[in-house]
C-alpha cells in the first residue's frame, strides 16, 4: 500500500471554497458540482452522500468559519450601503415605506455590529504613577 497522497492545500482552498459559496447562498447542486465534480444527474448516491458528509465535516473547521465569515463581512458592507440607500429615499418620502425602512433599519443594526465591532470595543488602559521599590528576599535577612 501507498501513502496517503492528501494535499492539504487544496483541501484548505476547498474549504474555504464551500464558505464563500454558503455566505453566497449557492445552492447544493452548485456545491457539489463545483467543489467535488459531481453532477446530479450522473453520481451515483455513494458519491453524493460522500461529498455531503465531507461538506458536513468542514463546517466545523476553524478555516471554513473564518472565511465564512469574511465573506459574511463583504455582503454587510454591500448591504449596509443600500440599506443606507433605502433610509435615505424613505425618508425623504411621504409615502408608506414602513417595510423597505423597517429592512433598511435591520441591515444597518447587523451590519454595524459586525462592520464597526472592534471600534465600540475597544479598551484603552492608562497606567500612571511610580512603581515602589519593593526589594528581594536578601534584604530582609541583612
Amino acid at each position: 500500500m501507498g501513502a496517503n497522497k492528501f494535499n492539504e492545500e487544496l483541501a484548505t482552498k476547498r474549504v474555504q471554497m464551500l464558505a464563500v459559496m454558503e455566505a453566497n447562498e449557492c445552492s447544493r447542486e452548485q456545491k457539489l458540482k463545483d467543489i467535488f465534480g459531481i453532477d446530479m444527474e450522473t453520481a451515483t448516491p455513494r458519491d453524493i452522500n460522500n461529498a455531503d458528509a465531507c461538506m458536513s465535516r468542514w463546517r466545523k473547521l476553524p478555516a471554513f468559519a473564518e472565511a465564512w465569515k469574511e465573506a459574511m463581512r463583504q455582503w454587510d458592507f454591500s448591504d449596509y450601503v443600500l440599506a443606507r440607500s433605502v433610509f435615505r429615499k424613505g425618508m425623504k418620502q411621504d409615502k408608506d415605506q414602513w417595510l423597505a425602512m423597517n429592512s433598511a433599519v435591520n441591515a444597518l443594526s447587523n451590519a454595524s455590529k459586525r462592520i464597526f465591532a472592534d471600534e465600540s470595543t475597544a479598551i484603552t488602559v492608562k497606567i500612571e504613577g511610580s512603581i515602589p521599590e519593593i526589594g528581594s528576599p536578601d534584604d530582609d535577612n541583612a
